[in-house]
């Protein structure tokens, strides 16, 4: 039988910060998964300046930045 081959979802959940990436590493390295899959972009690449936040956004996030500003955030 071949072996499963699971990877960790770790997204955007590192909020920005390579020590938080790193940390999620571990937690995946304790729970044997053989991989870590995380989502990472250019703001510039993703979004432009000027697109507004989705209603969702706007509930859970400073009304005041900008959809651009709060990606850019989660750049790695």
């Amino acid at each position: 039988m071949n072996k499963v081959f699971i990877i960790a979802e770790a997204g955007v959940n590192h909020n920005g910060s390579i020590e938080l990436a790193k940390k999620l590493i571990d937690v995946a390295v304790e729970a044997k998964v053989d991989a870590v899959k995380f989502q990472t972009f250019k703001a510039e690449n993703l979004v432009s300046k000027n697109a507004q936040k989705a209603d969702y956004q706007k509930e859970t996030t400073n009304k005041e930045e900008s959809q651009f500003d709060m990606i850019k955030k989660l750049e790695l």
